[in-house]
């Protein structure tokens, strides 16, 4: 394979890995994306410094312009995945903090950019200490109002304010991956139910933990089924 196919091969490896990469949501996963999308970029500059030299052997004249182009392959910035958070939540908004960065005001606004969605988030901080860092979440538990969001550059961490898209709503997980990782376990944990028992006492148990254990959307779905089983009861 020639070193121009390589080259193609591997842009097109990176391309295809970043359209996964906007799919995913486990952010251990994206993680190992990440790497593995760093890696190709590197080899594929180590290509092309390679086919930069063979043609430099070829055409003397091209060896000034590979000794420009050299210093701008190793001066490319990493990227780097920000894991830890934290967050809260007020009527209106739902705060992340993104900590422990030490001279985060220093950088120039325009180099720490957010971009929302009706459930999602990205940032990227450029030339953070050498390297870029990012941080994203593909679906948060509720929608949230894109127009209203906005952050704040504060001297060591960063301050971004998601506006609730129903204000006075409680947020029981900030994703929606730990939303329902929860619920499965809540649901996995239940006591079984006694088959000597009374069928109907177990499920109303069930259904009473649940009720006080959810949050505002298991409510409200808990709430209209009893109304409706309740409603069919009046018509028998």
């Amino acid at each position: 394979m020639s070193l121009d196919e390589k080259m193609l091969d591997l842009e097109s490896d990176v391309i295809e890995m970043k359209s996964l990469l906007d799919t995913v949501v486990r952010t251990r996963v994206k993680d190992m994306i990440s790497i593995n999308i760093r890696k190709l970029e590197t080899d594929l500059i180590h290509l092309k410094e390679e086919k930069n030299r063979q043609e430099s052997r070829l055409d003397p004249a091209a060896a000034s312009s590979v000794a420009t182009a050299k210093p701008a392959a190793t001066n490319v910035i990493p990227d780097s995945q920000i894991k830890d958070y934290s967050w809260d939540q007020s009527e209106r908004f739902v705060k992340l903090y993104l900590t422990n960065l030490p001279g985060l005001s220093d950088l120039n606004e325009d180099a720490v950019k957010t971009k929302f969605t009706d459930e999602g988030i990205e940032i990227r901080i450029e030339n953070y200490k050498n390297k870029n860092l990012v941080f994203n979440i593909n679906k948060t538990c509720h929608k949230i109002n894109p127009e209203k969001s906005y952050h704040k550059i504060k001297s060591d961490y960063l301050l971004v304010f998601l506006c609730k898209h129903n204000p006075g709503s409680s947020w029981s997980h900030f994703t929606h991956a730990d939303k329902m990782k929860s619920e499965s376990s809540k649901l996995n944990s239940d006591p079984k139910v006694d088959s000597a028992a009374d069928p109907s006492a177990g499920l109303m148990d069930m259904m009473k933990k649940l009720y006080d254990e959810g949050d505002d959307d298991m409510k409200r779905t808990i709430a209209k089924a009893w109304t409706e089983g309740q409603n069919k009861k009046m018509d028998f």
